[in-house]
């Protein structure tokens, strides 16, 4: 029996996160931990995939109008707290491994004096730093600022009753509300960081609790489609890939969508487009024969064939669109895409597209200028060059293996683990 110390993982509930972060999972169980990983009922054969011994955490409730990020974590960590303090209690982890937007880990970790660290899949800024103006901007498409300021105000509110409920101490207001309505990012004693040293913005000011390692992705063989890459390869050269997202918050666009086959329909580029559901896919009732338009698409699969990648700027397109060396043409969506819509486009890899005044004949325009000039295309590899070389899913799984030896040695016992408060 391995005597390397026990850690409980959580991460958010849905399958676009938890396949990027259950590469790490299966790397934590290789080297002998027993990982706890608590999730919701409908991904626990995923999550069980990785080696975890699966725990169900309670379900979510209804999600209320004009819901941030923010606001249900705020309002599941309300509900949730008391269960997870129980079985935290019951199985005395070492350590509690969340990703940056589980608030109830954090504070169910606070409850029973165990470290934490945070794998930050998505960006990451310095504690309080501002953001550029045309960022703020954008935070929220489609919302006015006095809307967004009535939206705030009810985060603020939920997270003061919130705070006062469990008495919190060690998780700072500025990582929960961190001026951006989706943009949660809390941070534990080690923080493990999904990009590299070049691509994260203000890097000098981080201290050395955050290790920069790269994404953690696996190859995804099951995301395997045949008879779509079969359909690629029919495609005329070059290729235009099209994709918002897995969520349909982001991809039910079926006016964007139509720009691009507007911008492309001459035929001179093949064109991929992936729309997020069976139903987008269907309402495109005569698609042309360099057009391929799906659902879904496999993503690793069509960007090794993608010259251009148009895209809402999401953690897992923009590195995986860095890691196969394919320039980016931005077009985010909220949340923290535009801060990676700035960064890739201060680096040479990408052009941030502002949608209020992009139209067809201008996006074809950007297509055709990024076809056109290959030193974008050369950046993009250089820097997924510079992520693969931050040592991966290897990296990170040694450096919380370490974490969680050392906190074992210092671990809070029993008798003086804190209550609820009621």
């Amino acid at each position: 029996m391995s005597t390397l110390p026990s850690i409980a993982f959580f991460d958010i509930p849905y399958h676009s996160r938890l396949v990027t972060t259950l590469p790490l999972i299966k790397a934590l169980v290789a080297r002998g931990h027993r990982i706890d990983g608590f999730t919701l009922e409908p991904f626990a054969s995923l999550l069980a995939s990785s080696g975890a011994q699966v725990i169900c955490q309670p379900p979510f409730g209804i999600m209320p109008k004009d819901c941030t990020v923010n606001l249900r974590t705020i309002d599941y960590s309300m509900e949730a707290v008391p269960f997870l303090v129980a079985k935290l209690q019951e199985l005395r982890p070492a350590l509690v491994l969340l990703t940056a937007k589980c608030l109830w880990a954090a504070i169910a970790a606070e409850r029973c004096g165990i470290k934490t660290a945070v794998i930050h899949t998505n960006a990451l800024m310095p504690r309080g730093a501002k953001v550029s103006d045309a960022v703020y901007a954008a935070r929220w498409p489609g919302k006015s600022e006095s809307e967004l300021a009535v939206i705030e105000q009810r985060d603020q509110s939920a997270w003061d009753i919130c705070r006062a409920q469990y008495e919190i101490e060690r998780i700072d207001s500025r990582d929960v509300l961190p001026g951006l309505p989706n943009c949660m990012n809390l941070r534990g004693e080690l923080n493990v960081v999904y990009t590299s040293d070049a691509l994260q913005p203000h890097r000098q000011e981080f201290d050395d609790s955050y290790h920069f390692v790269g994404p953690c992705y696996d190859q995804r063989p099951a995301d395997a489609d045949h008879s779509v890459e079969a359909a690629l390869d029919r495609l005329p050269r070059p290729l235009v890939y099209c994709a918002l997202g897995s969520m349909r918050h982001y991809n039910d666009r079926k006016n964007f969508f139509q720009s691009v086959l507007t911008a492309c329909g001459d035929g001179r580029f093949g064109v991929v487009m992936s729309v997020g559901s069976q139903e987008a896919a269907a309402s495109f009732e005569e698609i042309p024969p360099h057009v391929l338009v799906k659902s879904y698409v496999p993503q690793l699969a069509v960007l090794d064939r993608t010259s251009v990648f148009v895209t809402h700027a999401g953690t897992n397109s923009v590195f995986e669109s860095l890691l196969a060396g394919v320039p980016m043409l931005m077009c985010p969506q909220g949340g923290d895409q535009p801060i990676f819509a700035e960064q890739i486009e201060s680096l040479g890899a990408g052009r941030w597209l502002h949608e209020s005044s992009l139209d067809a004949p201008m996006l074809r325009s950007h297509i055709e200028s990024v076809l056109t000039h290959p030193q974008m295309a050369h950046q993009a590899r250089t820097l997924g060059d510079g992520l693969r070389a931050a040592g991966g899913t290897a990296r990170a799984a040694k450096l919380i293996s370490d974490f969680a030896q050392q906190s074992l040695q210092t671990q809070t016992s029993p008798s003086s683990l804190r209550g609820l408060a009621v």
